[in-house]
């Protein structure tokens, strides 16, 4: 710092300002200060700095997992808007040892706040993070706790939207949900709307016209065998719990020459880049993912701003997008 204030003609006191609180610093000194840092390539530490203001600018994210590109999305939405906010985003995932390591006293004393996405019930994770005593945003779960906020997407919404649609081509009776784990928060609230809207249409579902497993390729081309049977008879409809799912079920449905849509009428869920790669390309529900991330990270900061205000709940919405795997071919829209 004292080489970068030399170079500029500033003292470093002015350095330190325009590091913490650039528009404090006019903006002709301002340009001194960063053109010196550029050339002279300096980086200031984050936790040093943490330590001298007492306020860190450091806030986590805790997801169940960092694969695939629902969470990548929702990671870049959160990571951009805590750069935007001059923030940095420190992440971590459960799998192997992940919640440990962030959730443990070395880390926890560099962190402002976390973000945590939880998607099934898990009681130990949860004290876990309330010990941490961090401001916290809950993402994904309605847990109710007085001062926390909690950032939700409306699945009830998505999935309503496709049901009826499906259920303008298809029997209610010939109807299927093909879900993620049955314990998953967002699985068991689309199959109970799922269930909803088909009981509201005048049928009462069958236990086999819901199925769980994994939100996987895989499990659905094992769900999709025994569905693919009934398409002999008539036309089938099938809602599947993420676009990975549903892309199982449409490689079977290919494998077995089963006509996608005239058929099998296949809807997924989330929107990934995936549905667009598809052949025919799949209707889904548009989750805002990247929003996801970017307004759990704007409730948290807003958090560390105002630590006494009630605590918020936002629900972001879905909507379902119409393609070629239930109109027809070449179709997209927005209803």
């Amino acid at each position: 710092m004292e080489d970068v204030a030399q170079a500029a003609g500033v003292s470093t006191a002015t350095v330190s300002r325009f590091l913490n609180s650039p528009n404090r610093v006019a903006k002709e000194t301002a340009d001194r200060v960063q053109r010196a840092i550029r050339e002279l390539g300096y980086r200031p530490n984050v936790f040093a700095q943490g330590l001298m203001t007492r306020k860190s600018h450091v806030i986590g994210i805790l997801l169940p997992d960092i694969h695939g590109e629902f969470y990548s999305e929702l990671l870049r939405g959160a990571a951009a808007e805590a750069r935007r906010l001059g923030y940095h985003l420190l992440i971590s995932s459960e799998s192997g040892d992940g919640p440990a390591t962030m959730l443990s006293s070395n880390v926890i004393g560099f962190m402002a706040g976390l973000a945590v996405m939880v998607t099934e019930p898990n009681e130990e994770l949860w004290q876990q993070i309330k010990a941490s005593g961090l401001p916290l945003v809950v993402i994904d779960e309605a847990i109710h706790a007085n001062g926390l906020d909690r950032v939700l997407v409306d699945n009830a919404s998505g999935t309503r939207e496709a049901v009826n649609h499906l259920l303008a081509s298809v029997r209610p009776e010939d109807m299927y949900f093909v879900g993620g784990p049955k314990g998953n928060f967002d699985t068991t609230e689309r199959a109970a709307v799922f269930v909803q809207t088909i009981a509201h249409a005048g049928w009462t579902p069958s236990d086999e016209q819901v199925r769980y497993g994994e939100y996987t390729v895989e499990w659905g081309r094992k769900a999709a065998g025994a569905l693919l049977q009934r398409v002999a008879s008539r036309p089938i409809g099938v809602l599947a719990a993420n676009d990975e799912i549903a892309f199982g079920i449409l490689q079977a449905a290919q494998e077995a020459h089963v006509d996608v849509p005239a058929r099998l009428r296949l809807v997924g869920f989330d929107d990934t880049r995936l549905a667009s790669l598809m052949r025919p390309q799949l209707s889904t529900v548009r989750m805002p993912t990247a929003d996801l991330g970017a307004h759990a990270v704007r409730v948290l900061i807003d958090r560390l701003a105002q630590p006494q205000r009630a605590g918020t709940l936002t629900t972001l919405p879905t909507r379902l997008v119409v393609r070629g795997t239930s109109g027809d071919p070449g179709t997209e829209s927005g209803s």
